[in-house]
């Protein structure tokens, strides 16, 4: 055995002595990675956006005030082509002046600014929504990542249990050699077999780190935990999930669908009137009103401004045709997501029935195995088995479990894949 590869060993043990008592479960990783996405920032970025829209709306119903002055000059200007002994006609200068103040009020709206608002909350509540169907996809992503350093982690333990073995075999060969019973070959042939152990655990440790470092970074931990083992994991039945779905997908595909429907609702407002109440006053030369007032005079001009368009040609009814069609293209579009759902669940379904059958065959196969193993053993010490023969054993029950542990954790991901599709926790 070489000294130097006890560091390395003791370097893949200390995250499970370390974290031992503070295990991740898969679920845990789910919550932590849409937790910690920066997508989640999107959802404080529209509400503030709609407050703000919210706010310029309601400012609609107070007055406009507008300030606006004017100075000009003009080649020619109104005048009267007679003169009176009796008076003087003034004469209207060309340079003329303007300062005023417009004071608008708006007095029936026809209902726009109320459907704005709803505008702007719906479009915040679908901004949330398609933030929850972009995070949604980590679920999957980190279930991945998770049983991948789940299936790395066993593999790496049975390995370590067959090191283990082999050292022990190794000590009983040395012995043998010692007593003269045995060839130094024997013992070598053992040491080549831990060397290959060692290096297949070298492997695992260098992929398990950087499939946890990998993971860190989707679940916002410094350090992960190591994942919860195997043997207590439960594959719960996929009978458990037949209940209504919870994907964020119908939520944005129900909230696109109010936001066509309030849009075709608003299509009313262009047959509505507007009514603003209007002051202006201010000071002007000459008097915008009265030309004969040449000086600096103040005016006021005060009333009603009323606009309706009684006739659009056709074209509301055409924009609401638009609109149904692009409702029955969200339709289209949820049919083929529940599509797509249906079929990655039925693989999953598939999958994890598929490697439950395997982990019976799985069992038989070891118990046989080890059987085997024991017989080769005495064998081997009675001289009627050759070491190479006997490692070739060795190594099937290795493979064997390796075998297992591999279906173990197939079945439990594609359940857990079951569960991240579908919503479920």
């Amino acid at each position: 055995m070489r000294i130097i590869h006890l560091p390395v060993l003791a370097c893949l043990l200390l995250p499970v002595l370390t974290y031992a008592s503070d295990t991740l479960t898969v679920q845990q990783c789910r919550d932590l990675a849409v937790k910690n996405s920066p997508l989640q920032a999107k959802k404080l970025y529209a509400e503030t956006i709609s407050a703000l829209q919210i706010s310029n709306l309601r400012s609609n119903s107070l007055p406009h005030i507008n300030i606006g002055a004017q100075a000009t000059w003009q080649s020619d200007v109104f005048g009267l082509p007679i003169e009176s002994p009796l008076f003087k006609i003034p004469v209207v200068p060309k340079d003329q002046y303007k300062l005023s103040v417009d004071v608008g009020q708006r007095i029936w709206d026809g209902g726009s600014d109320r459907y704005l608002r709803r505008q702007r909350e719906l479009e915040s509540a679908m901004t949330a929504a398609q933030v929850e169907v972009d995070v949604f996809a980590l679920r999957e992503i980190v279930t991945d990542l998770y049983f991948k350093v789940l299936l790395l982690q066993e593999s790496e333990q049975i390995l370590l249990l067959s090191a283990t073995d082999l050292r022990n075999r190794l000590k009983q060969a040395e012995a043998q050699i010692t007593e003269g019973v045995a060839l130094r070959t024997s013992a070598d042939q053992v040491k080549i077999q831990i060397l290959r152990t060692e290096q297949q655990l070298d492997g695992l440790g260098a992929d398990k780190q950087a499939l946890l470092s990998i993971l860190a970074s989707w679940v916002g931990t410094a350090v992960v935990p190591r994942p919860i083992r195997t043997d207590s994991v439960q594959v719960a039945s996929y009978q458990e999930l037949d209940r209504p779905r919870s994907r964020p997908e119908y939520q944005l595909f129900a909230l696109q669908q109010r936001g066509f429907q309030l849009n075709k609702d608003a299509l009313q407002l262009r047959t509505q009137p507007r009514v603003d109440a209007f002051v202006q006053g201010g000071v002007g030369r000459p008097n915008p009103f009265n030309f004969f007032e040449t000086g600096f005079q103040p005016f006021v001009l005060l009333g009603l401004r009323a606009a309706w368009t009684p006739f659009d040609w056709g074209n509301r009814s055409r924009d609401a045709q638009v609109l149904d069609i692009q409702m029955k293209n969200v339709e289209a579009q949820q049919l083929n997501f529940e599509q797509r759902l249906d079929a990655g669940t039925q693989k999953d379904r598939y999958e994890m029935d598929k490697m439950r059958s395997a982990l019976v065959q799985d069992q038989a196969i070891i118990r046989l195995q080890e059987d085997i193993v024991r017989r080769a053993e005495a064998q081997l010490q009675n001289g009627v088995m050759t070491t190479t023969e006997y490692l070739t054993q060795v190594d099937v029950l290795t493979q064997a479990r390796l075998q297992r542990i591999t279906h173990l954790v197939q079945a439990t991901q594609a359940w857990e894949m079951l569960v991240a599709r579908m919503g479920g926790e």
